[in-house]
């Protein structure tokens, strides 16, 4: 009967002991609790005033007018930033200056090890702010990249969204278009097309040429120099 009161003893004092603990913690939270209180509202007002203040920008209104696509870059990066400004305030106001300090002294490290995380959506990121700045289409450009063809309906983080002929909607990765050859039809108003069609062996050649020619020079928006022109391919039996 001795020996399980002496194993139990050790047990219930260190039962007390984390018991106690437990209750000085709840008794600081508690303490802290205004302070945890008014961060949070920091952090809540920061992201509210981010989002008023790119919204409201004056700049971006003139730099939509020239790039629409950097428009929505600078409001996402505004936003962002003074997000975190809140939070590091926040973070500060509880007294956590050293998990400051140790976050921005960490920046960097993070920043390798998400980007080797998240190698794909960091280069389309990175390619969607180039193709952002470079501007090589706008939207409603007819382009061409790779073997894709299409309209340019908008241009966001990750992809580019083209309308294809056919209606249909195709997302191209930021990193695959900013590498690949891209042709855009719409940046230079004067484009040449060609195309082929079938005429009857009953019909003059001389004749169906002048005809075609004349419908392409009434068609609205062919211009009169260089001249349209036709020739004949080939001869089939």
């Amino acid at each position: 009967m001795i020996a399980p009161t002496h194993a139990a003893a050790p047990f219930s004092e260190r039962f007390l002991d984390a018991l106690t603990q437990v209750q000085e913690k709840l008794l600081l939270l508690l303490a802290k609790a205004p302070l945890l209180l008014i961060a949070i509202l920091i952090v809540l007002v920061a992201i509210w005033f981010g989002g008023v203040l790119s919204r409201r920008m004056r700049v971006l209104r003139r730099i939509s007018q020239r790039n629409p696509y950097l428009e929505g870059l600078i409001r996402t990066t505004v936003k962002v930033v003074i997000g975190l400004a809140g939070v590091l305030v926040a973070l500060d106001l509880l007294g956590a200056s050293s998990l400051v300090g140790a976050v921005l002294g960490s920046a960097g490290v993070i920043g390798l090890v998400l980007g080797f995380a998240f190698k794909d959506i960091a280069e389309n990121y990175v390619a969607g702010v180039l193709l952002s700045l470079r501007q090589p289409f706008a939207p409603g450009d007819s382009v061409r990249i790779d073997t894709y063809e299409g309209s340019v309906i908008s241009l966001n983080s990750r992809t580019t969204i083209l309308m294809t002929s056919e209606g249909n909607h195709l997302q191209l990765p930021n990193s695959f278009v900013f590498k690949s050859i891209l042709l855009n039809f719409s940046h230079n108003p004067k484009r040449r097309f060609e195309f082929t069609t079938m005429v009857g062996h009953e019909v003059s050649l001389h004749t169906a040429l002048d005809i075609g020619i004349a419908a392409i020079i009434d068609t609205e928006g062919v211009i009169a120099d260089p001249a349209p022109n036709g020739l004949v391919a080939s001869l089939d039996n």
